[in-house]
């Protein structure tokens, strides 16, 4: 196979794998929890190599969720996940010192409480947006004899309060 026809398939590829930026959150979220169960095992049974690679994942997850915030459409909600971001990012190097499987707790809370946040606000109202074009999409193909509206979803911005 030649290099053009790859390139061709990996972008034909792409553009069939589209998954949502707020599913894209929430897996991110899924991961991150996975990867902190996975390095307090590591660090439970004294297995560095276990325990490192699966915080070296969670600190690359933590780092994209940190840097997908919207600053500007957030407000304080982006301002007080930047740091709560930061602060875990700062704390996970740490077990790799001293073993400390607290730390590994406390930020698998905080990624669960995000998670659960996430999908009580952003997926439900990404749900109901979605319902919301698709009703108008239909409403619009019937009044105009079967044209085709376009369908523009917007990604729900995230108000918590934790």
């Amino acid at each position: 196979m030649s290099g053009n026809e790859l390139f061709k398939a990996y972008r034909q590829a792409g553009r069939q794998a589209v998954v949502p930026p707020v599913k894209l959150i929430q897996m991110l979220f899924d991961r991150g929890i996975a990867h902190l169960d996975e390095a307090e095992r590591g660090a439970m049974a004294n297995d560095p190599k276990r325990r490192g690679e699966n915080l070296s994942k969670v600190i690359a997850i933590v780092s994209e969720l940190n840097v997908s915030l919207d600053h500007k459409k957030g407000g304080e909600s982006a301002e007080f996940l930047a740091s709560l971001y930061e602060a875990i990012l700062l704390e996970l190097p740490k077990v790799a010192l001293n073993n400390d499987i607290a730390i590994i707790r406390q930020a698998r809370s905080y990624l669960k409480r995000l998670k659960d946040i996430w999908e009580e606000t952003a997926m439900r109202e990404e749900r109901e947006e979605k319902g919301a074009v698709k009703a108008a999409g239909e409403a619009k193909e019937n009044s105009s004899q079967g044209g085709r509206g376009e369908r523009n979803l917007r990604v729900a911005n995230l108000s918590v309060s934790i």
